[in-house]
């Protein structure tokens, strides 16, 4: 009969020295049963196994390794499982962790300048495994950080209006404010909607859209850090063009 506490170990041997992602434990236990000649013995506890291989095992025994064997998938799974939602736990409390307490004008900054994917896995190496959190989990995680921020907090859009005297026609409805091209573009008609400043604008932009609040283009262009807006009507299409 398996000893209880040495197939423990075994798990645990399993779970800190191997990415379950990348090693099954079905594929563990047979790769330890072919190169160590006394992981049966161990296993077992029976001195008739030591430095032997699964050829010797009793009948009673061999049944009991099979029945392991079939079992091994769902206990990997369970145990993936279980370290996925761990290691995401982990990443969206950064997050938290960070938006917590911040005023709008921080937060702006903050997820105008989040870390990549591959900037966070490497500077948070010590505290999360994201062997566990590829890149599009991790955006997900981001994005749902945001919009429970956006739906925790009154924010007041402050993107001023600017009038036909304050910009400067530079070319085929392109405008500059004070010298500054405008940065973020939105049309009425369904057109293009961007912000070419803000290396996150899709990221931004897509938790606002699965938030519960009012006004989201306008919203996502004042998270990306656009203050003014000049708004221009040719042809029924409402033309917005956002300076920092």
């Amino acid at each position: 009969m398996m000893n209880s506490n040495v197939l423990s170990a075994v798990k645990e041997n399993y779970y800190f020295n191997n990415n379950m992602k990348e090693v099954s434990f079905k594929e563990y236990l047979e790769n330890e049963a072919e190169n160590d000649p006394n992981f049966f013995y161990e296993l077992f506890e029976n001195e008739d196994y030591e430095q032997k291989w699964d050829s010797v095992l009793s009948e009673e025994d061999r049944e009991e390794w099979d029945d392991l064997l079939n079992k091994a998938n769902d206990i990997w799974y369970k145990m993936l499982n279980a370290e996925e939602e761990e290691q995401r736990a982990r990443v969206k409390f950064q997050f938290e962790d960070l938006f917590g307490g911040k005023d709008i004008e921080e937060f702006r900054e903050l997820v105008q300048n989040l870390y990549n994917y591959d900037d966070f896995s490497k500077q948070k190496s010590d505290v999360i495994d994201m062997n566990y959190i590829d890149e599009e989990e991790y955006k997900e995680i981001v994005k749902e950080a945001i919009a429970e921020y956006i739906e925790s907090n009154e924010i007041e859009v402050d993107v001023k209006e600017l009038g036909d005297t304050d910009v400067v026609e530079d070319g085929d409805n392109s405008f500059t404010y004070k010298g500054e091209e405008y940065q973020g573009f939105d049309s009425s008609d369904g057109g293009d909607f961007d912000c070419t400043s803000c290396e996150n604008f899709d990221l931004i932009n897509e938790a606002v859209q699965d938030s519960d609040c009012e006004d989201k283009e306008e919203l996502t262009m004042f998270l990306c850090g656009m203050n003014f807006v000049y708004k221009k009507m040719v042809d029924d299409v409402m033309y917005k063009f956002y300076f920092k």
